[in-house]
C-alpha cells in the first residue's frame, strides 16, 4: 500500500479551511448576541446568551454525529460506494430521529436546563422566546453535522466552506433585517438563525446528491441493529465527554447568575469569544482526525507519529496567533458585542483570563482529534472526567472567595487538565498490526540471511 507523506503544506491545506469552517458554528450565536448587545438592555444580552448556551448544550451532546462521521468518512476513503452510502445514511437517520425527539420533548428539555441555571424570571421569558423558535431547527442542525462531518472526512474543503459560510452570511443579513428594520428583537435573531440553519442544510444536501448515495439506499442494510449499536458503542465515550463539558459550561453560567445580571452579561460575551477560539482549535483537531483516520486505515505508524508532530507544531502556532491577536484587537472585539459602557468596563477586568485560554487549553482541544480519528475514544472520556474533577475542586472552594475570578480560574483548570491527562494515551493509537508485520519481515530477513550463510 502506498505510504502518505504528511508535509506541512498538505496539513495546512486542510487545517486552514477547517478552521474557517468550524468557527462559523459559534458565529451563529455570536452574531445573535452582537446584534442584541447593541439594544442597550442587559437582560436581552443575558437571555440570548443563555438561549445560545442551551442550544450549545443540546447540540454538543450530539456532537459525536459530526466527529464520528468525519472519522468514518476518512476511514472509508477507498471503500466502495455501497459501503459509503450505508454509513452515511445510517448517521443521517440517527440525526433526524434525535432531532424529532428533541422537538417532541422540547418543554421537558427547556424546564430541566432552566431549573439548573435558575435565571431571573424576566430573563427566563426572553430565553423561551428564543428557544421555542430555534428548537424547530434541531433535525436540520444534526443532519448538517453529519453532512459536514462527511465532507470533512473526505477532505472536500470547498463544499464544507460554502455550506458554512453561506449560512452565516444569511444569518447576519437576516439579523440586521429582522432586528434593525422590523424591530423583532429576540424573536428576530431566532428566526434569522433558524432560516440560516435550514438553508445551510439544503446546500449540504445539494453537495451530497451528486455522489449518488440515493441509488444505493437499502433500508435493510442501513438499519442493521448491530451496526447502529456499534455507532452508539463507539460514541458513548464522546457522549460521556460531552456530558462533562456541558455540566462544566452550565455550572459556569449558574455561578455567574448568582453574581448578578451584569456578570451574566459580561461572562456571556467573554464565553462567546472563548467559544470562537475553541472552535478554531477544533479545526486543527478535525485536520488531525482526518489524517489519524487514514493512518489507522493504512496501519501506518509513521504517518500517525507525523500527525502528532504536525498537531503540536500548528496547534502551538495557533496559540501564538490567537493570543496575540486577542490582546491587540480586544477593544474592537468587545465593542462588536455590546456598546453598553458598564458592561465594557466590567469585561475589561476579566479579559486576561480569556487570553490564557489558548495557552492552557490547546493540548486537550486539538489532540482529541487523534483519538476520534481512530475511534479509540475512551481516553477522551477519561481525560475529560479528570479535568472535570479538578474543575469541581476549584469551583467549590475558590468561587466563594474569588467570585468571578474564581469562575474563570475554574474554567481554565478544566481545559488544562483535559490536555494533561489525555497525552499519555497517545500510544494507544499506534497500530499493532504494523508492528506485527515488521516483526515478521525482520524474522524473514534473518532466516534468509541464515540460508545465505
Amino acid at each position: 500500500m502506498k505510504r502518505i507523506i504528511l508535509t506541512n503544506k498538505i496539513y495546512l491545506s486542510l487545517m486552514f479551511p477547517f478552521i474557517i469552517s468550524t468557527i462559523t458554528q459559534p458565529l451563529l450565536g455570536a452574531v445573535d448576541l452582537a446584534v442584541i448587545g447593541h439594544l442597550s438592555n442587559e437582560n436581552l444580552i443575558s437571555g440570548v446568551a443563555i438561549g445560545t448556551l442551551i442550544f450549545n448544550t443540546i447540540y454538543w451532546l450530539f456532537g459525536f454525529l459530526r466527529v464520528s462521521t468525519t472519522a468514518c468518512s476518512a476511514q472509508l476513503f477507498n471503500k466502495s460506494l455501497p459501503e459509503n452510502a450505508n454509513v452515511f445514511f445510517r448517521n443521517i437517520i440517527i440525526a433526524f430521529c434525535i432531532g424529532i425527539i428533541l422537538i417532541f420533548f422540547q418543554n421537558i428539555v427547556f424546564d430541566i436546563i432552566i431549573k439548573f441555571i435558575s435565571p431571573e424570571d424576566e430573563i427566563k421569558k426572553i430565553i423561551y422566546l428564543y428557544f421555542e423558535i430555534l428548537i424547530l431547527g434541531a433535525p436540520f442542525v444534526l443532519i448538517n453535522y453529519v453532512i459536514l462531518g462527511w465532507m470533512m472526512g473526505k477532505g472536500e474543503i470547498k463544499s464544507s466552506l460554502i455550506m458554512q459560510i453561506f449560512g452565516n452570511i444569511i444569518n447576519i443579513l437576516l439579523d440586521i433585517i429582522f432586528v434593525t428594520i422590523f424591530k423583532l428583537d429576540v424573536q428576530g435573531v431566532a428566526y434569522a438563525t433558524l432560516i440560516s440553519q435550514l438553508l445551510s442544510t439544503g446546500i449540504g444536501i445539494f453537495f451530497i446528491f451528486p455522489k449518488k448515495f440515493h441509488n444505493e439506499f437499502k433500508l435493510v442494510e442501513i438499519l442493521k441493529k448491530d451496526e447502529i449499536f456499534r455507532i452508539f458503542l463507539v460514541n458513548k465515550n464522546l457522549m460521556i465527554r460531552t456530558v462533562f463539558l456541558l455540566l462544566h459550561n452550565n455550572l459556569i453560567m449558574k455561578a455567574s447568575s448568582t453574581l448578578g445580571s451584569d456578570i451574566v452579561a459580561v461572562n456571556s460575551i467573554l464565553l462567546q469569544i472563548v467559544s470562537i477560539i475553541s472552535y478554531a482549535f477544533d479545526g486543527v483537531a478535525n485536520t488531525t482526525s482526518v489524517f489519524s483516520g487514514r493512518a489507522k486505515g493504512m496501519d501506518d505508524n509513521n504517518l500517525m507519529k507525523e500527525v502528532w508532530k504536525k498537531n503540536l507544531l500548528w496547534g502551538s502556532i495557533l496559540v501564538l496567533i490567537t493570543t496575540v491577536g486577542y490582546f491587540i484587537f480586544y477593544d474592537r472585539i468587545i465593542t462588536m458585542f455590546t456598546n453598553i459602557e458598564k458592561i465594557i468596563i466590567i469585561a475589561s477586568q476579566y479579559r486576561y483570563w480569556v487570553g490564557l485560554y489558548p495557552i492552557l487549553g490547546f493540548l486537550g482541544l486539538t489532540y482529541y482529534g487523534v483519538f476520534t480519528g481512530t475511534n479509540i475514544t475512551y481516553p477522551v472520556a477519561v481525560s475529560t472526567c479528570f479535568g472535570f474533577f479538578g474543575f469541581i475542586l476549584s469551583y467549590k472552594f475558590l468561587i466563594p472567595i474569588l467570585k468571578n475570578n474564581g469562575i474563570w480560574f475554574s474554567l481554565l483548570s478544566f481545559y488544562f487538565f483535559r490536555g494533561v491527562f489525555l497525552l499519555p494515551y497517545l500510544k494507544l493509537t499506534l497500530s499493532k498490526k504494523e508492528e506485527e508485520h515488521r516483526s515478521v519481515e525482520i524474522r524473514e530477513f534473518n532466516l534468509s540471511k541464515g540460508r545465505e550463510n
